[in-house]
Formats: C-alpha cells, structure tokens, sequence
C-alpha cells in the first residue's frame, strides 16, 4: 500500500469526502486544515449549496447521511422565466430530494467524523512543501491565493475573467411557502436570477434569498449595501426589487417578520469562473493534485459546486486505490486527465447557463411550461449535468432529450 498516504489540503466538500472515502479504502490519509471544527462552524455564510441525489448516495456510502429529514429537503420547483418575449412558469416534483444545509454544520461533521474514525487533521496554515515532503501525494481541495499560484488559470478551458453575476444571498424568515419543501427561482433575460430556497440554518428552518444580478443591472446594488451598519435601508432595496422582478413571490414575504435569521448571516459580492491547470510538482518532485475550488469554480447558478466536488472526491480516491504504479507526476496529468472528461460538461452547461438563453434553449422552457414531464425531467438533470448538457447543448441534443422523455412515458 501507500507508503506516506495522501495529504489533502482543504476542509471543504471536496476534500473531506475524500478523506473520508480513503480512510474507508484502507488507503493512509491526513487532513490539512487552516481551521479546527469549531471554527469551520463559525463565521459568516460563504455559500448556500444544494446537493443533489447523486451526492447523497456517496455521504450514505460514507455514513455521514445525517440530514434527510423534511426541514434540510427540497422536493419541488417553481420557475418563472421572462424571456423578453413573454413570461413563462411551471412546477416541477424532484425524484429524489435534493438537500440544502449550512456548511458551518455540514463540514464540521465530517471533519468530526474522519477524527472519531481515526484520522488525523492537522490544524494551521498548511505549506505545500512540507506537505509534500510526508507524504506521497498531495490533493489540494481549497481556492485560497497561495493555490492560485501553484495552478494558475488554464486558458483554454476558462471563459471568463471577470464575474458574470454579482451575488447576494441571505438567511431570512418572514417568507412563507407557496409549496412546502420547494424553491422559487425568478430568471429574467439580461437581469439576472432571483432565489428563494428552504435552508437548514444554523437556527433550523430558514429561507435563502438570494440575487444573482447581471454586473451593471438593477438587480446589482443590494450587493454593496452594508447591512450591519444600515440594516432598514438593506431591507428596504430587497423588497422593493423582489416587489419589481418577482411580485409573485413578494407575495409571500411578511414586511413586519422579514429580516436575516441573525447579523450578517448575508454572503455579498462577485465569483470569476475559473479553471486552473489541475496539477503541479512541488520542489522536491512530489506531485499535487487540485480538486474542488483550486481546480475548478463554477458560479453558482447551476448549483453544481458541492455536487462536482463530491464526485471528484470519489473519483481520485478510486484513481489512488487502483494505480499501479507511483503516485508521481504521470499519474497526477492522467487522474486530471479522466476528472476533466466528467467535470468538462459542468463546466461548459455553467458557462453557457450564464448567457442569454440560446432559441432551442427558450424553446424547451416553453415546453416546461406547457407538459409536466418536460418540466420534471429539466429540473431532475440538475442531478445529472453530462445529461443536462448533452440536452442542453445543441437543438439535435434538446430533441433528442424531448423525444426519450415523451416517448419513453407513453
């Protein structure tokens, strides 16, 4: 077996669940983490992510499947689309459930988990070197600046390199469901996208509301308001655009209970998608591995971050397990290699779900709108993104997707 084992830098998603799944395959691994359980807990909110079923299956695999009850679940969809050419709506049922829990509870749990089974985590600003020098393999799972150097952005397989949208999420209560366990997404052709997601918080049941505004558009300026020091000026901005671009769900939000679940339990500001070259040796020959956000980062919108960082984890950890031979440079490009044959499909359905809708694209929307199966099937792809974008991307694939999921249900 391994001689050093693997040394993963990065308490996130991806980093745990591979320790984790090393640990269950026999395979040596220790944890590097800048923060200790209770600090991974504390803090403000980074990110809200949903993790679909897929996910779930490898957490039950891992017996870290801690949060399958009503209040961490989302079951349903409602989607409304302006177009620009008339609005659209529909419901939409998930087969499986997808689940959406704090990570101040969610990563200290695992992290938990991987000591209580033996493992070790060291605690600390971890450098790559000394990393390297214990260990046969290192996997570096976190996006910090120090990272961006050792896997500078790979050009051709990033699009952007600025923010496509400008975000403000927040952890509210006064909103009441129009369906329970469902969420709300308002898309607005050149605008952006409003969210309203049941959350288990920190504080139990919550909502997200969150603003994925176009940069320069009307949806961008709650994202630069304090919200410590004027609170009542926040609120008020909030409810005057979901009032303008979502009156459906302004609807349901009660003025006299609505505000953040606690102070600054808000996350503002801009992510660049990006894609870094996914390997890189150290000084002494060591190889290191990127996986989750210091290889890839998605925005957002599509909800694929937590869920294509899981798979990797998977994914490397049966890679180490069946090589046969040294865990060196050459294993590192081709691990990379087969990771990217997966992940390059989240990545091209990310990049162009941040455009405006292609005609074939609005036309399946319209066919959401129009037949429950459609409807369900879009939103259930969320689940599977090699599926949505080989829908997704072209007209030949949308009618293709169409054809097996009508045909297939008479």
């Amino acid at each position: 077996m391994i001689g050093g084992g693997v040394g993963i830098v990065g308490a996130g998603i991806s980093g745990l669940q591979l320790a984790l799944r090393l640990q269950q395959l026999g395979v040596p691994a220790v944890v590097y983490s800048s923060q200790d359980i209770d600090e991974l807990g504390a803090g403000r909110p980074r990110n809200f992510p949903a993790r679909f079923h897929a996910t779930q299956q490898r957490e039950e695999q891992l017996g870290v499947a801690d949060w399958a009850f009503p209040d961490a679940q989302v079951t349903g969809w409602t989607v409304a689309v302006e177009t620009g050419v008339r609005p659209l709506r529909f419901d939409a049922e998930l087969t499986h459930p997808s689940s959406l829990v704090d990570f101040r509870l969610y990563l200290p749990r695992l992290l938990a988990e991987f000591v209580d089974r033996g493992g070790e985590a060291v605690i600390g600003p971890p450098r790559i070197d000394d990393v390297a020098r214990r260990h046969d393999l290192v996997v570096v799972a976190n996006g910090d600046r120090s990272i961006k150097q050792l896997f500078p952005r790979d050009d051709d397989r990033s699009a952007f390199r600025s923010p496509q949208r400008v975000l403000c999420s927040g952890l509210y209560h006064g909103i009441s469901d129009d369906r329970p366990h469902a969420l709300d997404l308002q898309m607005l052709a050149g605008v952006g996208e409003i969210f309203r997601i049941p959350f288990f918080s920190r504080q139990g049941r919550a909502d997200v509301l969150a603003f994925e505004a176009v940069p320069g558009g009307p949806l961008e300026a709650v994202s630069h308001i304090d919200t410590d020091a004027d609170p009542r000026g926040f609120y008020r901005d909030v409810l005057a655009l979901v009032a303008e671009f979502a009156p459906w769900l302004r609807e349901r939000i009660d003025t006299a209970e609505f505000a953040l679940i606690a102070p600054g339990e808000v996350a503002q500001g801009g992510i660049t998608p990006v894609v870094r070259r996914g390997w890189a040796a150290s000084s002494d020959g060591t190889c290191a591995l990127a996986i989750g956000d210091a290889w890839i980062t998605n925005d957002p919108l599509t909800a694929q971050g937590a869920n294509l960082g899981s798979w990797e984890a998977f994914a490397l950890a049966d890679l180490v397990v069946d090589a046969d031979g040294p865990l060196d440079a050459e294993f590192c490009r081709r691990a990379s290699d087969r990771m990217w044959s997966y992940a390059r499909h989240v990545v091209d359905w990310s990049t162009a779900f941040l455009g405006p809708p292609p005609p074939h694209v609005v036309g399946l929307l319209v066919k959401a709108a129009e037949d429950r199966r459609v409807a369900d099937g879009f939103v259930n792809n969320f689940n599977d993104p090699v599926a949505m974008w080989r829908a997704l991307s072209s007209p030949d694939g949308m009618e293709s997707f169409l054809a097996c999921l009508l045909e297939g249900a008479r």
